[in-house]
């Protein structure tokens, strides 16, 4: 006899109040994460999973790395969105140094992230970067359509 593992994949829910205006611009964005952000010594990319009425239903923190970088992988932004039943997500990532500017690797998983999004029928909002005092928008800076 064959034994056959199967994942299993979970989400809890549980009330959320801090969180349930609606999220309209990259500043409102920047500040939502810097709460969520568990620390600022290395990079967290995080992903906020919206409603269509763009309210928070959930969020993850999607990668941790090093001082100056972190994997990221569609798979794991989209598949707490589908499980959470996202229309809409943004994602953002901290950059400890202090630098806004995009980096060409920050560049390249926006596109990656915007071509599955759109594959898969969810709306990529936004990418925001995000440090103490400041923030870049990838909408803002013509580089997300």
């Amino acid at each position: 006899m064959e034994t056959t593992f199967v994942r299993e994949v979970t989400v809890n829910y549980k009330q959320q109040t801090a969180y349930t205006d609606t999220l309209r611009n990259p500043e409102e964005v920047a500040a939502v994460v810097r709460g969520l952000l568990p620390d600022n010594s290395r990079e967290h990319f995080l992903a906020l999973y919206l409603s269509s009425a763009h309210k928070i239903v959930a969020y993850s923190v999607v990668s941790t790395g090093l001082a100056n970088s972190t994997v990221v992988h569609p798979r794991e932004v989209f598949q707490p969105a589908i499980l959470a039943g996202a229309t809409a997500i943004f994602i953002s990532h901290n950059h400890p140094s202090g630098e806004i500017r995009p980096s060409p690797e920050d560049e390249k998983i926006t596109k990656r992230l915007k071509e599955v999004a759109d594959l898969i029928g969810i709306r990529l909002l936004d990418h925001v970067i995000v440090t103490d005092t400041s923030y870049y928008s990838f909408v803002e800076g013509g580089q997300l359509y």
